[in-house]
């Protein structure tokens, strides 16, 4: 079982959790397996670390409080309302037997060789992420499908994706779509519209034309 990284933490008691926030510490539980649910407090500036290296919620972490290391999964993020500043983290325990529901993001590549896009067309992205389940010794990072050959009017569906072992979709039974080419919008020229200035001024054109006519003859 791969582990992308640790995050230190301490256990905490039940109850105010805002000395822990003032520390620099967010308030967390860690719950699943035969084990009972362990409540504590991981390190703020690595959890943030952890989250700005991507793919977050896809990766196995360990959480080290004390004498302990539990392997865990990110499942939710509480945070402040006001400020979006994480207040509270949900773990989920995993072993090599664990089979979990995550989400794993979807990476479109060769986008220079779709000669759609080379016509102008525009990628449009229905879903980012692929919901799965699998177990938790065998997560994929990200999913990575390629638009070499894609033309106008071509769909990428959840058959464009080879899931591994043991890998599967949350939808069944549908092939559903993922992106789709689609053909480069035609803005219309704006109609000119004659003001009240310049339809004075071809009244008083056209009136000059017309002594200029009579004075001919």
């Amino acid at each position: 079982m791969k582990i992308s990284g640790n995050i230190p933490g301490k256990e905490r008691k039940k109850g105010n959790t805002n000395p822990y926030l003032k520390e620099g510490f967010i308030p967390s539980i860690i719950y699943g397996g035969k084990s009972d649910p362990v409540m504590v407090a991981v390190d703020q500036i690595q959890l943030k670390k952890r989250f700005e290296e991507g793919g977050f919620y896809s990766k196995i972490f360990e959480v080290e409080f004390g004498d302990k290391k539990e392997a865990v999964i990110v499942k939710s993020i509480q945070r402040n309302k006001v400020k979006h500043n994480p207040i509270h983290v949900d773990f989920q325990r995993v072993d090599e037997k664990t089979r979990i529901v995550i989400s794993v993001p979807v990476e479109f590549s060769n986008q220079e060789l779709s000669p759609g896009l080379k016509q102008g067309g525009v990628l449009n992205v229905v879903r980012r992420e692929i919901e799965l389940s699998c177990l938790a010794n065998n997560i994929p990072e990200k999913f990575v499908i390629t638009l070499e050959g894609k033309d106008i009017g071509d769909d990428i569906r959840l058959s464009s994706v080879t899931l591994g072992e043991g890998m599967k979709p949350t939808i069944l039974g549908r092939d559903f779509m993922l992106a789709t080419i689609q053909a480069p919008k035609v803005e219309k020229e704006p109609e000119v519209q004659e003001t009240e200035e310049s339809a004075e001024e071809s009244k008083e054109s056209t009136e000059e034309k017309k002594e200029e006519e009579k004075a001919a003859e």
